[in-house]
C-alpha cells in the first residue's frame, strides 16, 4: 500500500509542476500518467522498481504553441 501512496503523491506532484512550468507541461503530464498507470496496476504486476519506460520531452521548434486542449 505504501508504494501506491508514493506513486499517487508523485502523480500529484507532476500535475502541479505541469501547471507551474508551462514550457514543460506535456512532459510533466506524461510523467503523471506514467505514475497513475503504475499505481493502478494489480499488486502482483507492480514491483518496487517498475520497468515502465522513461518519458522524455520531445524537441519542439521555438515559436508560438498552436496546439489546443479543447
Amino acid at each position: 500500500m505504501n508504494e501506491i501512496a508514493r506513486l499517487r503523491e508523485l502523480e500529484s506532484d507532476c500535475r502541479q509542476r505541469a501547471q507551474s512550468e508551462p514550457e514543460k507541461k506535456w512532459y510533466w503530464l506524461a510523467q503523471a500518467a506514467r505514475f497513475e498507470i503504475q499505481a493502478n496496476l494489480p499488486a502482483d504486476e507492480s514491483t518496487s522498481e517498475p520497468n515502465a519506460p522513461e518519458v522524455r520531452l520531445a524537441s519542439w521548434p521555438l515559436g508560438e504553441d498552436v496546439r489546443r486542449l479543447d
